[in-house]
């Protein structure tokens, strides 16, 4: 768990390789060279080129498309958790300069400066004739050509479907933000997050803001140009001559014109290693959704079931839970590192129980400043977030009677933050952290504490801030990681790398749980869940969380989509979805996972196991010994369609296959079994 040469556990120290006509750096799984070139000439992720050619500045001068020349790269800094690069470039009227630098998670930071060239000092002495080209740009584009293997899937943040408070939405695709991606060419809006990828890696583009970007249209900020080979992303920074040299009449620019400047960041994924097991670890999340009226001490110390005299901490521990992650209710003063003495005791008793039965106990903190604080009235206004849902002011009323307003961490409240969550462990021993919402990048236009952006007609604009929640989430990792303990994040439809890199676990989906407990589905779009939620493709494991509304939505809905994605669902009720998860923690602990390859339903070629109906799928992991195959299968039916006598071909040569909910041996006719699927129904099979 300790840090290797000031590089924090898993990653590895940055390898910087520096010859003539550029550079290379080498962090965990990744390779980032600029060669000739002002951005990435290649990147790869675990040995696979993702560009289908350089990234490259496109742009037109005067008419014509520039052509950048005296093209020069220098290594000017490197060391074990990162690398600096510098890069320049000219046109016949232009300037660009680029910065770079890349960490050891693989995010790659990149200052891009457009200026207009000067004169020579053989020119100001008059030596040389003064011949200078027009300034006039056309327009000044990113381009990163991604290979079409790596482009099937995207993840953009923000979309325009965030539920406002009371869970209505403004569109009526909640899934809008990732799937697959669009096999023509698109246009969108500016985003702060853009991901292309598959289900195993890709790409990630980051811009804390529009500030200087300056589009023909709005709703085309971003473009994915889609071509036979590839898909590119298309940043239009700029079309046109930019405003801000409008008012200043020097068609010939030197001196007069400033220069304008752009920050960007990227990220190759997956970022870590993914877990051989991502199951090693059983969470309840008590109080969720589903609430609980006692305080949790007195809760867990008692009979949890009319049934049953076993109270709470001999029940989760009886059904295998290995963590118990506390909601929001543990903490009287909501968010808030400085606990009454109350919460003291509470909190001292619950870890004791549970450390008492080996169980690790993990408190929610989370993105809010509350009423009740003593740094409200100083602090609130400083550290609050001013975004888009933000409008109507005060947010949650909860108990003890209080509300609360959302806090950006691009604040200093992030340094307060992290002070103060490393006394709480120290001081408690609890066993990791859960934060809720504080990895989402949120927008936020409090220029108090240095976020917004005043565009060129005097509109406050809002912007997204990364590189603040990443250093806070950075920090937190410092902190957790040297001590053995883990970060697990709930992050809804924001998927920023640059920050959850320093998770450990993610919770994932109530985004969509606002409509699911309403209206159910007739089926999950298969893309959407790829795309983030299988967590392979960023190297984070993740858990799917699911709010029930019997009959409308219930935990077994969900395991018919979780399942097949090698995901599990997170159990935050103490009662039945605790049972059924108890059940399927045995399962798997009986089976090698972590000797075993994972083969999905969405790669047919790999996976023997066939149904001739396209609304069935099919997952597994496959334990190879001495020629032979062990099988864990996940069968679900994805539609609400129910599926009588369904044939599944491929148990050939099997001695036995069985369900492992009941042990019963199924019975093989011609290599096939044949199984009853009900809607949204799901087996989980051993074929060895």
């Amino acid at each position: 768990m300790n840090s290797k040469k000031g590089v924090p556990s898993p990653w590895t120290s940055v390898a910087v390789n520096e010859n003539a006509d550029g550079c290379s750096v080498n962090v965990w799984g990744r390779k980032y060279e600029i060669k000739d070139n002002l951005l990435f000439s290649s990147v790869s992720s675990l040995g696979d080129e993702l560009l289908n050619s350089p990234m490259r500045i496109s742009a037109s001068e005067n008419g014509k498309a520039i052509c950048w020349n005296d093209t020069e790269v220098f290594l000017a800094e490197s060391n074990c958790d990162k690398a600096i690069i510098y890069a320049t470039s000219q046109s016949e009227a232009f300037i660009v300069n680029t910065a770079t630098v890349i960490e050891f998670d693989g995010l790659a930071t990149v200052d891009i400066k457009l200026m207009p060239r000067g004169f020579t000092v053989p020119q100001l002495f008059g030596l040389d004739e003064k011949n200078p080209p027009l300034t006039k740009l056309d327009y000044f584009y990113i381009e990163i050509p991604i290979k079409k293997k790596y482009a099937e899937l995207y993840h953009l943040y923000p979309s325009n479907i965030m539920p406002d408070a009371s869970g209505n939405t403004d569109s009526s695709d909640m899934y809008s933000g990732s799937g697959f991606t669009p096999k023509k060419d698109i246009g969108i809006p500016f985003t702060a997050v853009t991901f292309l990828g598959n289900d195993d890696k890709g790409f990630f583009t980051f811009a804390e803001s529009d500030k200087n970007w300056q589009p023909n249209s709005a709703n085309e900020a971003i473009q994915f140009i889609v071509r036979e080979d590839e898909v590119v992303i298309r940043l239009r920074l700029i079309d046109g001559n930019p405003h801000i040299w409008d008012e200043i009449n020097a068609p010939h620019g030197q001196y007069s014109l400033p220069d304008i400047s752009f920050r960007l960041a990227f990220q190759a994924t997956p970022v870590k290693p993914f877990p051989s097991n991502p199951y090693t670890e059983k969470r309840l999340h008590i109080d969720c959704f589903k609430k609980i009226s006692l305080d949790y001490d007195d809760f867990l110390a008692n009979s949890v079931m009319s049934e049953s005299d076993e109270i709470g901490y001999d029940r989760i521990k009886r059904l295998g839970v290995t963590t118990l992650i506390l909601h929001e209710k543990w903490n009287q003063v909501q968010n808030y590192w400085k606990l009454t003495k109350c919460t003291e005791r509470r909190l001292r008793t619950i870890i004791e129980e549970c450390h008492k039965r080996g169980i690790k106990v993990v408190p929610y903190f989370g993105y809010e400043i509350s009423t009740l604080a003593d740094i409200w009235y100083d602090k609130a206004e400083i550290y609050s977030r001013k975004g888009s849902e933000m409008s109507k002011g005060l947010g949650w009323y909860r108990f003890p009677a209080q509300r609360e307003h959302p806090v950006c961490y691009n604040s200093s409240i992030a340094d307060e933050f992290v002070a103060g969550i490393e006394k709480l462990v120290d001081d408690f021993g609890f066993d990791g952290i859960y934060l809720d919402g504080t990895g989402m990048v949120w927008d936020c236009k409090n220029t108090a504490h240095g976020c917004g952006y005043y565009d060129e007609k005097g509109n406050l604009k809002p912007t997204y801030p990364i590189f603040g929640v990443r250093r806070l989430l950075k920090n937190l990792y410092n902190i957790f990681e040297k001590r053995g303990k883990t970060i697990n994040c709930h992050v809804s439809d924001c998927f920023c790398t640059a920050g959850i890199s320093f998770a450990h676990a993610l919770w994932v989906g109530e985004y969509i749980q606002y409509s699911l407990v309403k209206f159910g589905a007739d089926e999950m779009p298969e893309g959407y869940l790829r795309s983030t939620h299988n967590g392979r493709n960023i190297g984070i494991p993740t858990e799917f969380i699911v709010y029930e509304n019997k009959p409308v939505w219930s935990f077994d809905n969900a395991l018919a989509f979780s399942l097949v994605n090698g995901v599990l669902p997170r159990p935050n009720d103490i009662e039945k979805p605790l049972e059924k998860m108890s059940e399927i923690w045995k399962i798997i602990d009986n089976f090698p996972i972590s000797d075993s390859q994972w083969i999905p339903y969405y790669k047919p070629e790999k996976m023997p196991f066939k149904c001739g109906s396209g609304q069935v799928k099919i997952s597994g992991y496959r334990y190879s010994k001495d020629g032979k195959n062990k099988w864990l299968l996940f069968i679900a039916n994805s539609k609400t369609c129910d599926i009588e006598k369904c044939e599944i071909s491929g148990f050939d040569g099997f001695k036995t296959v069985s369900d492992a909910y009941t042990d019963e041996r199924l019975l093989v006719k011609k290599g096939f079994i044949t199984l009853n699927l009900k809607s949204f129904g799901h087996y989980i099979i051993v074929a060895v």
